[in-house]
C-alpha cells in the first residue's frame, strides 16, 4: 500500500511537471507570458518525483549499495550483515530528516503570505527522509525474520 501512494505520488508530480512545462512553453512562445513562479514549481515537483522514487528503490532493493563488505561476500555475511546495515541506513536517513524538517519549519516561519504556498512544496524532503528510514527499519525487521528461519 505504502508503494502505491509513493508511486502514485511521483506519477501525478511528474504528469504536473509536464503540464505546467507546456502550459509554459506555450505561454511563452504564443502569449509573452510565463505562470508566475512556474520554474519554481517545476524545481520542487522534481523533488516530489525523485525522493518517492528513491523510496521505492530502497523498497524494492534496487537502491544504491554503499557497503563495499558486501560487494564481493557470501551469503551467509550478508545475511549477518543486513539487520544493522539497514538500521544505520534508517539511522542516517532519519539524523537527515529531523534536520531538513527543522530547516523547512523554520523556512515556512519566514515566508510571506504570497508565497506560503510554494514553501510547502517543500515538505516532501524531510517525509521522503522519513519515508526512507521506514523503509530500511521495514527492511531489517524482515531480514531479522528471514535469518531466524
Amino acid at each position: 500500500m505504502l508503494c502505491r501512494i509513493e508511486l502514485g505520488t511521483a506519477a501525478f508530480a511528474y504528469a504536473a511537471i509536464l503540464l505546467l512545462s507546456l502550459a509554459d512553453i506555450v505561454g511563452r512562445n504564443l502569449f509573452a507570458w510565463a505562470l508566475p513562479e512556474g520554474d519554481l514549481v517545476v524545481r520542487q515537483l522534481v523533488l516530489w518525483v525523485a525522493l518517492p522514487g528513491a523510496a521505492l528503490a530502497a523498497a524494492a532493493r534496487r537502491h544504491i549499495h554503499l557497503d563495499p563488505m558486501n560487494l564481493a561476500a557470501r551469503p551467509r555475511w550478508v545475511r549477518l550483515t543486513a539487520v544493522p546495515f539497514n538500521l544505520a541506513a534508517a539511522a542516517v536517513c532519519g539524523v537527515l530528516g529531523n534536520a531538513a524538517w527543522r530547516y523547512w519549519r523554520d523556512d515556512m516561519q519566514y515566508q510571506g503570505a504570497d508565497s506560503a504556498w510554494l514553501a510547502w512544496l517543500g515538505v516532501i524532503l524531510p517525509a521522503a527522509l522519513a519515508l526512507l528510514a521506514l523503509h530500511f527499519v521495514l527492511r531489517a525487521l524482515l531480514a531479522r525474520e528471514d535469518a531466524a528461519a
